[in-house]
């Protein structure tokens, strides 16, 4: 493992361990045994290092995403993506802990999150719609009802994490039971075979 790819695998695990506030340059060198100014040499903040940890992580989403067969039923697809997704995040979860601080670190990363939150919006709707043009999901009862359920579910997406601190029941997977818990967010909007399809999958 190159000098750099160790730099950002200690951090990572420093940061999830320890948190974000806690860990400085200084404490990621001496885990490595290597002195501050080697370190520097391949980042000069903390700030590049959390970005560069952060533009890793949705590299590893893309890539994780499209190991996962989109040539399956649309509910399947919609429980193994969101599984691979909450795996991922979880690998990283010391970013949906201080996700403030995280974008904080650099101008450009608030501006990229914002983006994806929008892209991550319209794959969402289009998959709702797909699902109701599949019989699965009712139509909306009011407008806008799917894009306000969409909200909830990402709400539940970011927080899940600092929420398993406190509430994660003991003797279970954290990512599994709270994968579960987003997942059934949709349960009541769906149609009779959409929650048979649903059952068969769950």
């Amino acid at each position: 493992m190159k000098t750099k790819e160790k730099i950002l695998s200690t951090a990572l695990d420093l940061f999830n361990t320890e948190g974000l506030q806690k860990v400085t340059l200084r404490k990621i060198a001496g885990s490595m045994g290597i002195s501050q100014g080697n370190l520097n040499y391949h980042y000069k903040t903390k700030g590049d290092i959390v970005a560069a940890l952060y533009y890793q992580l949705v590299e590893e989403m893309d890539q994780e995403m499209k190991k996962v067969v989109k040539e399956q039923p649309v509910m399947s697809f919609l429980f193994e993506s969101s599984l691979t997704s909450m795996r991922t995040l979880y690998a990283y979860r010391f970013i949906s802990k201080d996700l403030y601080h995280v974008l904080q670190a650099e101008v450009e990363l608030t501006k990229h999150y914002l983006k994806l939150q929008k892209l991550r919006r319209q794959q969402y709707l289009t998959l709702f719609h797909h699902m109701i043009s599949e019989g699965l999901l009712r139509s909306e009862d009011f407008e806008g009802e799917y894009e306000r359920l969409y909200e909830r579910m990402n709400i539940l997406g970011d927080n899940w994490i600092n929420a398993a601190i406190f509430f994660a029941p003991k003797g279970q997977s954290m990512v599994e039971y709270y994968h579960k818990l987003l997942f059934e967010v949709i349960y009541p909007y769906l149609t009779k075979k959409g929650k048979k399809e649903f059952c068969e999958i769950g």
